[in-house]
């Protein structure tokens, strides 16, 4: 015997799905390269499953996300369970999430990246601003691709990546 899945743990939402509102399981939050805010969303579905004695009904679970303006929250769920992700999920104002620090295999020591940099590898650590910028005084290297420092200068004075090789491309200033 089969059972049914269970949805995913998280707080309840509603999300409009064709013109109408659908409660739904939050499972996380997450910004887009524009800093547009998804929801990564779990509901349930009807359907069916063959069996020997003929189909039987049971639900499944399907994920999808959704952008922010067609989410609304439920009253009393807790939604402070979705910013412990790495995605840019974190309270405002902690810059929590918000950057990557990893091991740099080709130059030694290590690489700060934007929680968003497709080139910060798998393993890399989730850091608030706090973290990215204790990296960075510790001597980690901006990534070239994603350029955390142009944003964590806005934190820390522009001296605090002085002295370590830029990461920017040779020409003139964007």
């Amino acid at each position: 015997m089969q059972h049914a899945p269970a949805p995913a743990p998280g707080p309840l939402a509603e999300v409009r799905l064709g013109g109408v509102w659908v409660r739904v399981v939050v499972r996380a939050r997450e910004r887009d390269a524009r800093g547009a805010w998804w929801y990564v969303c779990e509901i349930l579905l009807p359907d069916r499953v063959s069996t020997a004695r003929g189909p039987i009904p049971q639900e499944r679970a399907e994920t999808f996300t959704a952008p922010a303006p067609l989410v609304r929250p439920v009253p009393v769920e807790d939604y402070t369970v979705l910013d412990d992700g790495h995605e840019g999920t974190g309270a405002p104002g902690t810059g929590r999430g918000r950057w990557l620090v990893a091991e740099d295999y080709t130059g030694g020591g290590a690489l700060v990246h934007r929680a968003d940099c497709a080139q910060a590898p798998v393993d890399a650590e989730p850091a608030d601003d706090a973290v990215a910028l204790q990296a960075a005084a510790a001597g980690a290297r901006p990534c070239p691709v994603c350029r955390p420092e142009t944003a964590l200068r806005a934190l820390r004075p522009e001296e605090m990546w002085a002295g370590r090789p830029s990461s920017r491309p040779a020409g003139p200033p964007l």
